[in-house]
């Protein structure tokens, strides 16, 4: 069987062409192109099993559109293509250039659909297929890469002879796009609040990287440095205090990172670990280091790290990172996606070091493990769950803020409680066979850690009693884990001779001074502003804001800070009038520059 395959829509959607890696013969096909009825319409056929109206499948794929059309920005799935007309329905229906994704269980209907119904839909934009179990990973590849500040929402229009075929398929699709949509869209959110914070804290880290008052370091530096070498990523789940005694017995065999959270309890059990991670952009996070003075170990902290945190720490250096993501879309090209300013950033101190997160400390943590080399990785305290229906262990921080609050009527249980009550939860399965409480967040940091572990080969322990069980991860006892490491020799703490934990080690050199980087960007700054004024009196307002736009681009960093607004004016863009949209985007810009100039003022002291 032979099939067009232009090699021009071969370039613009390079996926197409698995489908033409093995082309079944006409007859092995299951499913058969059949002519309906009413003259010139057809229908599939499944070993004579119709899919679609044998009389006419154009009318019942016309009946199953809504009576109004779905905005542009949603993104509109079809299950099923059992009814060739649907495809077609669909793809008038849709506005030019709106993302369509056709979607079967079955990968041979795409054989006798390909020349008369796909080929001509497919050579438009946002138009896609997924046919077959083999193209799943491109399809969570191709809506996790999605502009998610593009899209209102998702659509689904069904073949219901399709779906009757394998209706689990189906609704497992509805779920994990649903999953990943309000994923996606937690994370705009969450964007939303914090990039603007993340580009100004980005940038004063990187104007203070030679700051002569504390060493800094590029996790890249790091980088499979140990491998084989064990370690112990500590977190402040419920359960952490239970197994402390336990880490101190095999505590000369493993590399003890700590999150910022379980600091304090480490500490009060005389441990003390050999990193400590951190990530929150804002400056509360101090909280987790007041009174504890690091000594020789280092933090290892995200760029967008707060830096009156880092003016505030007591250690011996900072290992700086950058928070990836890296994805492939549908064109099969990847795609990396770094928190907002960091490509400035690595344009002004170079290569820094990509970490995957999941949102939490605690999955920032493990990738940098896994790059350094370490393995196996044994995890305790991580529960993703309310377990005892407590949020943290004992010990941190805010137990000590708690106790302070404690009354006859307001106890610990009661606090903690009430904590509980404000959220969202549900009962998943625990570690000890029976079910723990836990919320949407924490599921979200669970699914992350096992679909990690599900693609990496090293092996991965869960020393855990009552948090949530985890998937692709062993989850055993702390007697169980014992005899794991009891081949493996006493290290002797090798990266002690590394440059972040030696302190002998002299501040590296080769970069502008920070004072210069800083008056580079406050010059910037004061540019921007200027043109802003010079521009706001006596342009036109359409010629404004394509010029402010046209200038932004000279900025980068700032142009992100505009991100939410740029999105609220593309999704009012017919309810505002063009004043009003040059008044917030001006009004927007001016906020953004002196927030921006004021976090850089504030590093005074480089």
């Amino acid at each position: 069987m032979s099939l067009n395959d232009p090699e021009d829509l071969f370039q613009r959607k390079p996926y197409l062409q698995l489908y033409f890696a093995d082309i079944p013969k006409v007859e092995e096909n299951p499913f058969q192109l059949l002519s309906a009825k009413k003259e010139g319409e057809y229908l599939l056929a499944l070993q004579n099993r119709k899919l679609a109206s044998g009389i006419s499948p154009r009318t019942q794929a016309f009946r199953s559109l809504p009576q109004k059309a779905y905005p542009s920005t949603d993104l509109l799935v079809v299950l099923g293509l059992g009814n060739p007309h649907l495809l077609t329905a669909v793809d008038s229906f849709a506005a030019p250039g709106q993302i369509v994704l056709f979607v079967d269980f079955h990968i041979d209907v795409f054989y006798p659909l390909w020349q008369a119904f796909l080929q001509p839909i497919l050579e438009k934009e946002g138009r896609h297929i997924f046919c077959g179990e083999h193209s799943l990973s491109l399809l969570w590849n191709y809506i996790d890469s999605l502009p998610i500040e593009r899209l209102s929402g998702i659509r689904y229009l069904q073949n219901p002879s399709s779906i009757s075929l394998a209706p689990d398929y189906y609704r497992e699709i509805e779920n994990r796009i649903h999953q990943i949509f309000s994923s996606k869209m937690s994370d705009l959110l969450t964007k939303f609040e914090f990039e603007r914070i993340w580009v100004k804290n980005t940038l004063c880290n990187a104007i203070g990287f030679h700051r002569q008052s504390l060493r800094r370091y590029k996790v890249q530096s790091l980088l499979h440095k140990y491998d084989k070498l064990p370690a112990v990523l500590v977190s402040a789940g419920p359960t952490l205090r239970h197994h402390c005694e336990w880490l101190k017995t095999v505590r000369d065999k493993v590399f003890v990172m700590s999150c910022d959270t379980s600091l304090k309890v480490l500490k009060k059990f005389g441990i003390t670990p050999d990193a400590v991670i951190t990530l929150d952009a804002q400056t509360h996070s101090i909280f987790h280091f007041l009174g504890e003075d690091l000594g020789d170990v280092p933090v290892f902290a995200d760029m967008v790290t707060s830096p009156a945190l880092i003016r505030k720490l007591q250690c011996s250096s900072l290992v700086h990172s950058i928070t990836a993501k890296f994805q492939v879309d549908a064109a099969g090209k990847p795609v990396r996606e770094v928190t907002a300013g960091s490509e400035t950033a690595e344009e002004l101190i170079g290569k820094i070091g990509d970490i995957q997160s999941g949102g939490s400390v605690a999955t920032t943590a493990f990738d940098v493990l896994h790059q350094m080399g370490c393995s196996p990785i044994f995890l305790i305290g991580q529960d993703l769950a309310y377990t005892g229906r407590e949020i943290h262990s004992t010990g941190i921080h805010h137990n000590e803020k708690w106790l302070s609050l404690m009354s006859r009527r307001q106890t610990l249980e009661k606090i903690n409680e009430t904590i509980v009550r404000k959220r969202k939860t549900e009962y998943i399965p625990s570690c000890n066979g029976g079910t723990v409480l836990t919320d949407y967040v924490l599921k979200i940091y669970k699914q992350w850690f096992e679909e990690s572990a599900g693609n990496l080969s090293l092996p991965i322990y869960n020393v855990n009693t009552g948090g949530a069980f985890l998937e692709n991860i062993e989850n055993i006892t702390k007697e169980q884990a014992t005899p794991l490491l009891q081949d493996y020799p006493e290290h002797g703490y090798p990266w002690r001779d590394l440059p972040p934990w030696n302190l002998s080690e002299n501040i590296q050199e080769g970069l502008a001074p920070a004072s210069e980087l800083k008056q580079t960007f406050l010059g910037e700054i004061h540019r921007l502003r200027e043109d802003l004024q010079n521009l706001a009196s006596g342009a036109s307002t359409e010629a404004l804001m394509n010029t402010l736009k046209e200038r932004l681009t000279q900025t980068p960093y700032i142009k992100l800070m505009l991100r939410k607004i740029e999105v609220y004016l593309r999704r009012h863009d017919q309810g505002l009038s063009p004043e009003r949209k040059k008044e917030i985007f001006v009004g927007t810009l001016r906020k953004e520059i002196r927030f921006l100039k004021k976090g850089i003022l504030a590093e005074s002291d480089l």
